[in-house]
């Protein structure tokens, strides 16, 4: 009975406190500006309906609050849930599991505001804006996207401040929400660096976000389209020997199918593991890596990919896996000596090579891939396909033949009046024969594509590579930047006992490209072509100061990446231990006695923190506790204050007894009256408070 007691009378104090929950105008607005913001950071990964249902809700709540039209009913906004229900049931295989779920906590926060009649409804709007706020997280980890989240974390918290002191102006709660934020900054760090990191108790899914970069499937005219993209590929950091920029030759994905039309990887899933196991009919590697053999000249280096959500990674030749240093096993070299990981790039992916440029690859080679590689469509090209057998019976099928087949094509490539474009002009079902014997300007996969038909034509072993060429090295990080402008592709020829060697006809058309980059005439056709609204690195082909201001805020980033969205659990193992090992050097004392003893000061000094903020919670705060603690120390003078005795009267008498403080009592009487007695505005009212706190410093500092 007691107990159905207790229950009755807080069941009451509740519904009292819901009862009077509400929110000012100015907070409504703030929480609207909120719930946009928020939503805001995710757009890009919403539909185009999910959008729309934003929009749709986000314009009725202004139109509430400017009583332009009723709440909705519970109807209405069960036939809103319910549409949005039905439509990700309908779109959620197209989706994916994680982004079905960003839908549906998208539309519970928008649809959350319309039921907003209890102060835990305001409570788990909050907590749905700050869920919104870090599962954006997952597709961007850059230093500046972090930055502008914490300005939207403090802006969500100046929310939560403004319910509770409405009376408050909107830049005093935006204070004292960054205070509170950049208080807690530094127990988040603490946190981050020393707290064990778990692995999860489940995996997040996969997100069915657009794919960027290299596709395995290349039409004549596609890396033309991706040079004019400005975004970040991937980054390296070489140990020690950085190779030429002509050596940078970043492989991808290697083509060697071709339909007439477009070229494909059409290798399947045969790939050797990373312990060099080998799976599928054909053996990925024809060589030992042994640490004993001498490889030629190698490069170490790392790599950080930007994503992707592709499972293609990039590598110069011949590549070996860091395995010692990587911590992701779910890389595997493919039969084609390209790299690729298990899973799609969903967010930046950390791991290191060893390149060995001088390796041949594969010098011997099996029927089944050396018919591969002369396999051409029937009645495709007929002109090329003429052209080819005019040269081999030119040339003799050796290997002094071959090469001078393969160079008379490059040199007519050279001397003939070919044009090296990102423009270039249509050609009808993607035909080479139009290419190479009419319109003869293109990009480089159109020099790579009909170079390799031509080879294959004539009984040479040939395939497609994409990749990227180059970087740009950032001096302020010591590390080199591609980016997707800087997407190339070459072709590959199989020489007897040369095994495939690379050849480049870009080289011939544009040495330039090759050596250094784009050139002027590129940049100037990439600038007029591109959609891009904005690109500072386009900014900075021509401006000393903005590429300087660029590459420092790139190198920023480029730590950022490194230092904290890759510190993993391994690297944390590893901080843990060389910390441990420099409090042994420091002090001839067990390393775990000292994390013990700071641990235990740490937890005392939060337990103090915790314990005092309680206790000042708990103690009043009004101007007559202010007051009577200024008559409790005097009356331990001996100066005693009758309880029916005015504040006024008290004033005459401390005129007699402490003539050295009377001035100050008098102002602290009066201004203690004013708030108390007197009727004040608001800003009055601000302005008396600060003047009687400051006074009751000053009367405690003479007592």
């Amino acid at each position: 009975m007691l107990f159905k007691k207790r229950r009755k009378k807080a069941n009451k104090k509740t519904a009292v406190f819901n009862k009077n929950f509400s929110l000012s105008k100015q907070n409504i607005f703030l929480l609207i500006t909120c719930q946009f913001v928020n939503l805001l950071t995710l757009s890009f990964e919403l539909s185009w309906w999910m959008l729309s249902i934003i929009a749709i809700c986000l314009g009725w709540q202004l139109s509430i609050v400017k009583k332009l039209t009723q709440k909705p009913n519970k109807v209405l906004i069960a036939i809103l849930s319910i549409t949005g229900c039905i439509l990700l049931a309908l779109t959620s295989q197209a989706l994916g599991l994680l982004s079905t779920m960003l839908h549906l906590l998208c539309l519970s926060y928008v649809l959350k505001s319309f039921e907003l009649n209890k102060r835990s409804d305001f409570y788990q709007m909050i907590l749905l804006g700050l869920f919104v706020l870090i599962a954006s997280l997952i597709f961007q980890q850059s230093l500046y996207f972090a930055i502008i989240i914490s300005l939207i974390i403090i802006f969500n918290f100046t929310l939560i401040i403004g319910y509770f002191a409405p009376s408050k102006k909107y830049s005093a709660n935006l204070n004292m929400a960054a205070k509170v934020f950049l208080q807690s900054a530094p127990l988040a760090i603490c946190l981050f660096f020393v707290f064990p990191k778990l692995a999860p108790l489940w995996a997040v899914p996969t997100a069915k976000s657009a794919k960027t970069g290299l596709s395995d499937s290349v039409k004549v005219g596609d890396i033309a389209n991706l040079a004019l993209s400005d975004e970040l590929a991937f980054r390296i950091k070489f140990d020690n020997q950085v190779p030429a920029y002509s050596q940078m030759y970043w492989r991808t994905i290697v083509m060697e199918r071709f339909d007439g039309q477009s070229w494909e990887t059409g290798l399947g899933g045969i790939f050797n593991d990373r312990l060099g196991n080998h799976s599928g009919r054909n053996v990925v590697y024809q060589y030992d890596f042994d640490e004993d053999k001498t490889m030629g000249k190698q490069f170490d280096y790392q790599v950080i990919t930007s994503p992707t959500y592709q499972n293609w990674l990039y590598a110069l030749d011949l590549a070996r896996v860091d395995t010692t240093r990587t911590q992701s096993n779910e890389i595997y070299h493919r039969q084609d000596y390209s790299l690729y990981n298990k899973k799609p790039i969903t967010q930046n992916t950390s791991y290191y090579v060893t390149s060995y440029v001088d390796m041949p690859l594969a010098i011997d080679i099996n029927d089944y891939s050396y018919e591969r590689n002369l396999d051409i469509p029937e009645s495709s090209n007929p002109r090329l396909v003429e052209k080819a057998q005019g040269l081999r019976a030119k040339y003799t099928n050796d290997e002094q033949g071959n090469a001078a087949l393969i160079q008379e094509v490059l040199t007519t490539f050279n001397q003939d009046v070919y044009r090296y474009t990102l423009n270039p002009p249509r050609l009808d079902n993607n035909s080479l024969d139009q290419f190479y014997f009419e319109t003869k300007a293109g990009f480089c996969e159109h020099f790579a594509s009909s170079f390799t038909f031509l080879m294959r034509a004539a009984g040479i072993p040939s395939r497609l590579v994409t990749g990227y060429m180059g970087g740009e090295y950032n001096a302020q990080g010591s590390y080199f930047s591609v980016y997707q402008r800087d997407a190339h592709a070459w072709s590959e020829v199989w020489l007897k006992d040369k095994g495939w060697v690379r050849v480049d006809p870009t080289a011939a058309i544009n040495p330039e490209r090759v050596e250094s980059g784009f050139s002027e005439q590129l940049l100037r056709e990439q600038a007029a072509s591109s959609n891009e609204a904005f690109s500072l690195l386009r900014y900075s082909n021509n401006n000393a100061f903005i590429n300087a201001i660029r590459l420092q805020l790139a190198a920023l980033d480029y730590n950022w990446t490194r230092w904290v969205v890759g510190y993993t659990a391994e690297k944390q193992n590893q901080f843990l231990a060389q910390l441990a090992l420099a409090f042994k050097s420091l002090k001839d004392i067990e390393f775990i006695t000292v994390v013990k003893n700071a641990l235990l000061l740490i937890g005392a000094l939060i337990l103090w923190w915790v314990v005092r903020q309680i206790n000042a919670a708990r103690q009043p705060r009004s101007n007559t506790h202010f007051y009577q603690l200024v008559v409790l120390k005097l009356s331990k003078q001996g100066i005693d204050k009758p309880l029916a005795m005015t504040p006024k009267d008290f004033v005459l008498v401390i005129k007699k007894e402490l003539p050295e403080i009377a001035f100050e009592f008098a102002k602290f009487s009066q201004l203690y009256s004013s708030l108390e007695y007197q009727a004040l505005d608001y800003k009055q009212k601000i302005t008396t408070t600060k003047a009687f706190k400051q006074s009751y410093k000053r009367i405690q500092g003479k007592l």
